[in-house]
């Protein structure tokens, strides 16, 4: 209701300077975290009821104008619409064609379509593609198409009629759907090496090896996301004791593998390979995980999602972004002994960034996964 009156507003003053600032407001009132688990609850019961009432067909509008472009968000979408299709329904998964994305001004269209064409074509690697569509629609046949897609069923459909971002509560949802369901719905949810087990090389094929991501980019914003130099020789040095056998792949973009690349050369360090030496997109880096022995993330980006959402074996270290943790010992709802999370402040929140490896190797020295 409150939405509604502000931007009745004259002009763009009620959504451009007064709704964003109700927003803030609202995120910062008490209970902030049981508010969010309590609307992931019901959202997640309520698509539980409709697939056992019989309900056909199912869509999720991932609107990319308002959402961003995140790939740790498609990996959660995704993720829903594995669990529909662990339900053999009939899933609609649909990306937003745009030309301006707000929250980061600075794409071009270039590098929008190549986001979109990405996404589409990770949702449709992971999916079975006998019940589920995936496919770009641009904002006119959205808002043509939104009342038949509700009639039938329409995830977050509030938020998406009036082109909201609910991608903070996606994660929630999956994680209490996932809670709720038994053993072999779980397991056909959650990402495997077979989602993308096609992708894969032949030299990676029945190798040992372990990835390692890392973060880096030109955008002044993700500076603190990205592995120091001091860092990159302790982390290293972890992975190559622990894992003597097996090679290590370092996991990041273009700009990301040019530049540790470098950071490697530098350093003195000949064995690392790099994922972008045989993938040019987010996708070849999902099989590239997958199907690794063990993945490690400090700080990293949205690949790290793809192994938070699965059960191979892990140990990460990083904030939260809009995840709210299970309980106080696990972050997911179905993590397992080999799996390890310590939370970590946002760089812009870190005064003492010196310590944040003091956790190195908790799994190890604990036996145990967990929150750290």
């Amino acid at each position: 209701m409150l939405r509604k009156l502000l931007l009745w507003l004259p002009g763009s003053v009620g959504e451009a300077i007064f709704l964003p600032r109700a927003r803030s407001l609202y995120d910062r009132l008490p209970l902030l975290d049981w508010r969010t688990k309590r609307y992931a609850r019901s959202e997640a019961k309520r698509l539980v009821s409709a697939i056992s009432k019989g309900v056909e067909e199912f869509t999720i509008v991932y609107d990319t104008e308002v959402i961003g472009l995140g790939y740790g968000s498609v990996v959660n979408f995704v993720a829903i619409a594995k669990f529909l299709n662990a339900n053999c329904v009939n899933t609609n998964l649909l990306f937003v064609e745009t030309s301006y994305v707000p929250v980061d001004p600075s794409y071009d269209q270039a590098g929008i379509d190549q986001f979109l064409a990405t996404s589409v074509l990770y949702a449709r690697e992971a999916l079975q593609d006998d019940i589920t569509e995936v496919r770009t629609i641009s904002v006119s046949e959205l808002n043509v198409n939104i009342h038949k897609w509700s009639q039938a069923y329409l995830m977050f459909d509030d938020f998406t009629r009036n082109r909201r971002p609910f991608f903070r509560d996606c994660f929630n949802v999956f994680n209490y759907l996932m809670a709720t369901t038994d053993l072999q719905t779980q397991d056909s949810s959650l990402y495997s090496p077979n989602d993308f087990s096609r992708l894969l090389p032949q030299t990676f094929r029945g190798k040992q090896y372990v990835t390692w991501a890392c973060r880096y980019s030109t955008r002044g914003g993700d500076f603190g996301r990205q592995t120091m130099e001091v860092e990159f020789v302790k982390i290293y040095d972890y992975l190559r004791e622990r894992f003597p056998k097996c090679e290590i792949v370092v996991v990041s973009d273009v700009v990301g593998c040019d530049h540790y690349t470098s950071l490697a050369k530098k350093l003195g360090i000949g064995d690392l390979r790099f994922s972008k030496e045989y993938f040019t997109d987010f996708t070849g880096d999902a099989a590239l995980v997958l199907n690794s022995q063990f993945f490690f993330c400090f700080r990293a980006g949205g690949i790290g999602q793809v192994a938070l959402l699965s059960k191979m074996p892990f140990e990460m270290m990083s904030p939260v972004m809009n995840e709210i943790p299970w309980n106080k010992g696990k972050l997911t709802s179905w993590q397992t002994k080999v799996q390890t999370f310590v939370i970590l402040k946002k760089h812009q929140f870190e005064e003492n960034r010196d310590s944040n490896l003091e956790k190195l190797g908790f799994q190890q020295s604990t036996d145990r996964g967990g929150i750290g």
